[in-house]
C-alpha cells in the first residue's frame, strides 16, 4: 500500500511539473521577439494566457500612469432600438476604491484586455514609430497583431454584454459595441491649472452580436 502511494505521489509530481512547464514555455513564447514559430501559435499561446494570464513587463518597470482607460458600451435590440451608453468600467474602480483590504480585482479583466488591444510587437512597434518620424505609410498590423486585438473585442464585448442593466423590455439583447476612451492626464507641470483637464479621444469597435460571443 505505502508503495503504490509513492507511486502515485511520483505521477502528481510529474503531472504538477509538467503542466508548470508547459505554463512557462507558453509564457515565454508569448514575450519571444517575432518569428515564425511566434506567428504560428499566437492564437492558442493567447487563448490560454488571456486575459488572466496575460505576461507584460510593467511588473518590472512600472510606467508612471498618464492616462485613465476604460469602456463604455450600448446594446441594440432585437427590434432595432438602440440603448445608450453605459459605463462598464467606474462601477468597479469605485469598488475597488471602497474595500483597500479586499479589493474587487473585476476591472483588472477589462484593463488587460485594453493592453492587449494596444501591445504589439517591439520590432513591428520601432518600425512603425520610423516610419512615423519619417512621414511615410505606417504599416499594416501583422496577422497575429490582428488576432489579438480582435480575442480582446470579442472578450470586451462579452463582459460588457453581461454587464450592461437590463435592456430590450427584459429580453436578451441582439449586439453589443464596446467605445474605448483614453483620457490623456495633463502634465504634473500643469496640475494647478483648472482649465487643463487633458485630452480624451474615443474609439468605437464593430458591433459584435451577442450569439456569437
Amino acid at each position: 500500500m505505502t508503495r503504490r502511494i509513492r507511486n502515485i505521489r511520483r505521477v502528481a509530481l510529474l503531472c504538477g511539473v509538467a503542466l508548470l512547464g508547459s505554463h512557462f514555455m507558453l509564457a515565454a513564447l508569448s514575450q519571444a521577439p517575432l518569428s515564425p514559430a511566434k506567428l504560428r501559435y499566437h492564437g492558442p499561446v493567447n487563448e490560454y494566457l488571456a486575459p488572466y494570464f496575460t505576461q507584460n513587463w510593467l511588473l518590472f518597470a512600472p510606467v508612471p500612469l498618464s492616462d485613465d482607460q476604460g469602456i463604455l458600451a450600448r446594446a441594440r435590440c432585437g427590434s432595432g432600438s438602440v440603448t445608450r451608453y453605459y459605463d462598464v468600467t467606474s462601477q468597479h474602480i469605485e469598488r475597488v476604491h471602497g474595500s483597500r483590504f479586499f479589493p474587487s480585482r473585476m476591472s483588472r479583466l477589462v484593463t488587460n484586455s485594453l493592453q492587449q488591444i494596444h501591445n504589439t510587437d517591439e520590432v513591428m512597434e520601432r518600425y512603425r514609430v520610423k516610419a512615423q518620424n519619417d512621414k511615410k505609410p505606417l504599416p499594416p498590423l501583422m496577422p497575429h497583431e490582428k488576432a489579438s486585438r480582435d480575442e480582446a473585442v470579442d472578450f470586451l464585448s462579452r463582459y460588457a454584454s453581461d454587464q450592461h442593466p437590463p435592456a430590450c423590455g427584459g429580453r436578451r439583447p441582439h449586439a453589443v459595441q464596446v467605445r474605448m476612451y483614453v483620457h490623456e492626464l495633463p502634465p504634473w507641470s500643469r496640475r494647478d491649472q483648472p482649465a487643463d483637464s487633458g485630452k480624451v479621444s474615443v474609439e468605437d469597435f464593430p458591433w459584435r452580436e451577442v450569439g456569437s460571443l
